[in-house]
């Protein structure tokens, strides 16, 4: 009888081998859903700069968890939905989601001048009399820099070393410091006309947070989103915490991003396993927090943001409320599909120009595939 059975188990193991081209992976290959991962999954690891994935999906409340690869280049290891990966600016949606709780709760208003919240002045922080508000930092239209100080001639280093210069320059990076900077930042145009892209808001909406509440942005991610949620492994990260090692396309082990300071805008560490905790969480149509972090802070045609989260309006009318993340070893994508009720989030311990825009590929493929079963 034993033998009877290690007979089948061998077949359906060398299927498993052969369709995943020697890829480890814990894919049954038994489900449609199953099988519509896996062919995704099977594209994005060919290239040999891939290390490991793990994809989440929480479809009318049950969760699936696919893992490929390995967590660490050139040892055996497949990751799991307990893995911890950084989330990068995955993590503004969380600073989003506690705007939501302090708008509602009337804590601050969206069309309240940032420097209300700030110590000290800043003349500098308005362009032609109109100063920066805080809806102005959740959709980018603030004018702030990408990151405080500027940091465009690190960026202009060997490709290689830019991680380490700025894991470096960062490491002893303070609040004080980010204040002197933040006084010397110059706006060019009317808060609120135009999009770019800032870390710097995202900080200084962390900042705000601390102030109306009086407790750190860490407490509050505790005690607002990871706590009730229940996502035990999703941390603001540090040097002890535990994650998968991270790397860029050429294999090369890649620095942590644990700067501190930066957390609201980019400092997060996360499983699969809370993501689909927190992707069930934004799925309640009923959480006037979570519908008003998703609503556009300025209606308008095409692509939208809310309160940090990014909001797609497709062809069919179908939205989806996403954001990606990446470092220089980690890339990301969380994207939600209220109308199927389901959401996918997709973790990879590598990072390079085309990972983020692929692993979005692949959640749209998912939710356009297994919406046709």
């Amino acid at each position: 009888m034993r033998n009877q059975l290690l007979l089948p188990l061998f077949f359906a193991s060398f299927f498993l081998n052969a369709q995943n081209k020697n890829i480890p992976t814990d894919n049954h290959l038994v489900t449609e859903l199953d099988k519509i991962v896996q062919k995704e999954a099977s594209v994005y690891m060919e290239n040999p700069a891939r290390v490991g994935l793990s994809i989440g999906i929480i479809k009318d409340g049950k969760s699936y968890f696919y893992n490929y690869g390995t967590t660490e280049k050139g040892k055996p290891g497949l990751p799991t939905s307990k893995s911890v990966y950084e989330i990068a600016s995955i993590t503004k949606t969380f600073t989003g989601t506690l705007l939501a709780h302090a708008l509602v709760d009337k804590k601050i208003k969206l069309d309240d001048d940032i420097r209300r919240y700030l110590a000290g002045d800043y003349p500098n922080l308005e362009f032609e009399k109109h100063p920066i508000t805080i809806g102005n930092l959740t959709n980018h239209s603030s004018g702030l820099p990408q990151f405080l100080p500027d940091q465009s001639e690190t960026f202009k280093q060997p490709a290689d070393s830019i991680p380490f210069l700025l894991s470096d320059f960062y490491k002893d990076y303070s609040r004080k410091k980010f204040s002197e900077d933040l006084h010397q930042a110059t706006i060019d145009f009317i808060p609120g006309t135009e999009f770019k892209y800032s870390n710097t808001g995202a900080q200084i909406a962390g900042d705000i947070l601390e102030k109306v509440y009086h407790k750190s942005y860490e407490k509050l991610i505790s005690e607002y989103i990871t706590k009730p949620l229940k996502m035990n492994q999703t941390i603001i990260g540090t040097d002890s915490a535990e994650l998968l090692t991270g790397y860029n396309e050429k294999g090369r082990v890649m620095p942590r991003n644990i700067t501190s300071i930066m957390a609201p805008a980019g400092g997060i560490y996360s499983t699969t396993g809370d993501l689909v905790q927190y992707i069930q969480y934004h799925l309640d149509k009923n959480n006037t927090y979570v519908q008003f972090s998703h609503t556009p802070v300025v209606k308008g045609e095409g692509d939208q943001i809310g309160l940090f989260w990014k909001i797609h309006t497709c062809e069919d009318g179908t939205q989806i409320i996403y954001h990606t993340g990446g470092t220089f070893g980690f890339s990301s994508v969380l994207q939600i599909y209220p109308s199927k009720n389901m959401g996918v989030i997709i973790l990879s311990n590598e990072s390079d120009r085309s990972s983020q825009g692929k692993l979005q590929d692949i959640a749209e493929n998912i939710i356009k595939n297994s919406s046709k079963n």
